[in-house]
């Protein structure tokens, strides 16, 4: 393979590895914040915590 071809194997490479983490830090932010709160409102969006509520 040329210089090339390994560059843009690596770059795509690492872009993936970025996103995953990124996206994990964001769901990993959402579960600290719903253990101090009941309900996360982001973007229009509410998040709720489930765990509470199926407790009889």
């Amino acid at each position: 393979m040329d210089q090339e071809k390994v560059f843009k194997l690596i770059f795509f490479i690492t872009f993936l590895v970025f996103c995953v983490t990124i996206i994990g830090f964001f769901l990993l932010g959402i579960k600290i914040g719903l253990l101090f709160t009941p309900e996360i409102k982001i973007a229009g969006m509410s998040i709720k915590n489930l765990i509470g509520g199926l407790r009889p």
